[in-house]
């Protein structure tokens, strides 16, 4: 498999001088782009670039289409040294490529005049809103790849060239810090905006995730561990400095609604719709602190937020529509975390909407459990669901075979992996969706001779 490694060729100019140098990127002192560039949000006419300058660092940027050279539409200035560099105006279903010119000038008469250092993102917009098409998209969660630092997970990815990844929580883990990876207690990284950051920005820069980011648009929700401390809710004294944060180290689409704050926002991409989820800024269920909750009124999304959702799903003219979610939803498991066995009253409104209005072509993507899982549920006399959960990206783990004893279990396995949905629809109404656990040689998964894939027809999706 493919191997990527910090060292780069960087065009770097030096009082006044170009030249196409070797460097390596981790021997410079203060090199200019501190963190990045990472491709986020592509919609068919639009491109977000996300990115760290170091301090002091100025930028320019400009797109490249065939011929064509254009500038940004804006430069978002997020704080603590975040860019977004948003291109619009872009043909739809169309390759392009961003360069991003960053400068700073030395701190030591050893290095005296300025350093620029030039990275390019590749990118290919999104193709127009359709009932027919093929998108192949990857998803993971859980990666403590602060502490495991080596990730081929990543480069998996990477080579695989997905149209777009999902990181559905726990992209990076908030731990107690200074060698303790305990991730709860008084004082941890979830006790200040600076720690938060710091920690993400320790993943954001693992090397094994570089490619991977300047090629594959990212998206991400989060859940407890890249929230706040372990199982943290709404109660969570940090919750509003966290949510800022995510806004300042990620490139979604939208963050919330304005009545509503959170994390969560949906995008199109052909024939298939994602809403991103929330399962942290509004969830009450009953726990220790506060065990008085009842199944009636504990909540994961929040009222705000499953209205959000439900109206979405119902004015969407995708034939997939894809919920990514922190914790598993239909998993009918009394352990852990999710809304089976925490917020069934709110499950139930969204399956009781979804048979009142018909709305088939449901898939979730989640994380949390530290295995993978596929899961379906067949509803009476409607629509099956399916329930797709990959973890971890990266905790050391090696692949091995899984039992899991509920009814909508189909398989399960334990391991390093990320997941693989291929959405196959030649023609309106007929096509196929595709489930894949691959691991971190970007090989199909195989526990005792069965595959670790399931081809479900569209068709099973609908009433």
């Amino acid at each position: 498999m493919l191997r990527f490694s910090r060292i780069a060729f960087v065009p770097i100019l030096l009082a006044g001088c170009i030249s196409n140098t070797i460097i390596d990127l981790d021997s410079v002192e203060d090199p200019p782009i501190a963190s990045g560039p990472m491709l986020g949000h592509v919609s068919d006419s639009s491109a977000r670039v996300w990115l760290r300058l170091a301090a002091g660092a100025s930028l320019d940027a400009y797109g490249h289409y065939r011929d064509r050279r254009y500038p940004p539409a804006r430069i978002v200035d997020l704080n603590g040294g975040f860019r977004l560099v948003v291109f619009k105006g872009l043909p739809h279903d169309a390759d392009f490529t961003v360069t991003l010119e960053v400068k700073t000038s030395a701190r030591s008469s050893k290095r005296p005049g300025t350093t620029t250092q030039i990275a390019t993102v590749q990118g290919r917009t999104a193709p127009k809103p359709s009932t027919t098409g093929k998108v192949r998209l990857a998803f993971g969660s859980c990666s403590m790849a602060s502490k495991f630092r080596y990730a081929p997970i990543y480069e998996a990815i990477a080579f695989e060239k997905p149209d777009f990844a999902i990181y559905v929580g726990d992209n990076s883990y908030f731990v107690v810090g200074n060698g303790n990876w305990r991730t709860w207690g008084p004082d941890g990284d979830w006790s200040s905006p600076e720690r938060m950051i710091r920690r993400h920005m320790d993943v954001r820069n693992n090397p094994y995730g570089r490619r991977l980011y300047a090629s594959v648009p990212a998206y991400a929700t989060w859940d407890d561990h890249d929230y706040g401390p372990n199982n943290a809710d709404r109660t969570f004294v940090g919750r509003h400095d966290a949510l800022r944060v995510f806004k300042q180290v990620w490139a979604n689409p939208a963050y919330g609604t304005p009545e509503t704050p959170g994390v969560f926002s949906s995008f199109r991409h052909g024939p298939v719709e994602v809403f991103l989820m929330d399962d942290r800024y509004h969830k009450y269920v009953a726990t220790r602190d506060h065990p008085d909750v009842s199944d009636e009124d504990a909540v994961i999304w929040g009222r705000g937020q499953l209205e959000w959702l439900m109206d979405g799903l119902k004015k969407s003219t995708a034939p997939v529509k894809i919920i990514a979610n922190g914790t598993q939803v239909i998993s009918q498991t009394e352990r852990g975390e999710g809304h089976f066995q925490e917020a069934p009253a709110e499950r139930k409104r969204l399956f009781d909407f979804l048979n009142a209005n018909k709305i088939g072509g449901i898939v979730f993507l989640s994380g949390d459990r530290h295995f993978s899982e596929l899961m379906r549920l067949d509803q009476g006399g409607g629509a099956a669901i399916i329930e797709f959960t990959s973890s971890p990206l990266q905790q050391n783990q090696q692949v091995g075979a899984l039992e899991r004893n509920h009814p909508t279990n189909q398989w399960a396995l334990r391991g390093n992996t990320y997941g693989l949905v291929t959405i196959d629809i030649p023609s309106a109404g007929a096509g196929q969706i595709t489930f894949e656990a691959r691991n971190d040689g970007n090989q199909l998964i195989v526990i005792d001779d069965t595959e670790m894939k399931t081809t479900v027809p569209l068709d099973d999706l609908y009433y």
